[in-house]
């Protein structure tokens, strides 16, 4: 052994990180807990003007100048709050507080999702509004007709677009003008026919080649191979008056459909939601400035019966997120980086961040 070995101290570490923001005269105003923190790396760096001397053939380093010193943060955080969220991606917070939402305007699009402006719902009812509102039939099974089914956790409305099962209150309440004609496929693989008197409506045009269109009260043998049953248009022809749909009734002669009394629904008719809401916080992404902020590590020494260590960086700025990763196979993280300033509020020691601990 030699005689000059001293002590060694190894050092393997846990902890708690907290950031807040800095007041006037340097100090947090306030620290909060990020929660888990997997890893945590302070970096230090120095830029270096080297000068050759140029006497002696050999160009050799004969000064080297510190022209930079700085320093990084970073983090890669496990918690997924609201308020590190922000923290990240230069975002805020809005806490919205429980309660209940009356007439949100949307539009129908059969087959198709529509967003409520809130989560965690209850007590919903989707109402179309054209003419006397009327309110959809939420989905019970696929053995009863319907108009829309429901994500309350996330808020969304899917309407049915007739595929497995007709809808049932879609076509109420319309003041859209019904056609005044229908003329059933011919054969098979060949569209329905609706005539208007005039051009068709401009909601019904609108609602273009592609989208969707379904009608009730159709007369008829046969009217239940149409009524309610939702059909992609595949021709518009405003001269003739027509719209076409994808909906077969594989030929005329032995069907019997007449107009009778029709309502029309289309894509892009209006609805509303009605619904309450549990409390949730709405974090907006890329809206906020960039303030300065404190960082104190309350850290254990694991390789060391977990003597304490603190660390505070007393002036951070953090970068903008490069990624959150929202599907994977493991826990998620995200890593925060940051650049650590020099802080002219410190009248003693360091500018930039202090260690404190017991050996």
């Amino acid at each position: 052994m030699s005689t000059f070995d001293g002590n060694t101290h190894y050092f393997s570490g846990q902890g708690v990180v907290l950031i807040g923001l800095r007041d006037a005269t340097g100090r947090p105003k306030g620290l909060v807990p990020v929660g888990n923190v997997s890893a945590l790396k302070l970096g230090l760096a120095s830029t270096v003007l080297e000068h050759k001397e140029s006497q002696t053939g050999n160009r050799a380093i004969d000064l080297r100048l510190n022209t930079e010193t700085k320093s990084s943060i970073q983090m890669t955080v496990e918690n997924f709050n609201s308020i590190n969220l922000a923290t990240v991606l230069n975002g805020t917070v809005t806490l919205k507080a429980a309660g209940t939402l009356t007439g949100q305007v949307s539009k129908l699009y059969m087959g198709k999702v529509m967003p409520a402006l809130h989560a965690k719902l209850s007590s919903v009812v989707v109402k179309r509004t054209a003419g006397t509102p009327q309110a959809l039939t939420l989905y019970t099974n696929d053995t009863t007709a319907y108009d829309y089914k429901l994500n309350t956790d996330s808020g969304s409305v899917m309407f049915n677009d007739g595929s497995i099962i007709a809808v049932d209150k879609m076509t109420t309440g319309t003041d859209t003008v019904g056609p005044n004609a229908v003329a059933v496929s011919t054969g098979a693989g060949e569209p329905t026919t609706f005539t208007w008197a005039a051009t068709p409506p401009a909601a019904v045009l609108a609602a273009g080649v592609g989208g969707y269109f379904v009608a009730s009260g159709l007369s008829g043998a046969d009217a239940a191979l149409l009524n309610n049953l939702p059909s992609v248009i595949t021709a518009i022809d405003a001269a003739a008056k027509t719209v076409k749909v994808a909906r077969d009734t594989f030929g005329s002669p032995s069907k019997v459909i007449t107009i009778g009394t029709p309502k029309i629904s289309f894509d892009g008719d209006p609805i509303t939601f009605d619904y309450s809401y549990a409390t949730q916080n709405l974090v907006d992404a890329m809206v906020a400035g960039n303030p300065e902020r404190y960082l104190r590590f309350e850290g254990l020494n694991t390789a060391e019966a977990n003597t304490p260590v603190v660390v505070e960086v007393f002036r951070f700025l953090t970068d903008p997120l490069k990624e959150l990763a929202l599907i994977g196979e493991g826990l998620d993280q995200f890593v925060l980086d940051g650049n650590v300033l020099s802080d002219s509020l410190q009248a003693t020691g360091s500018k930039f961040f202090k260690i404190t601990q017991l050996n």
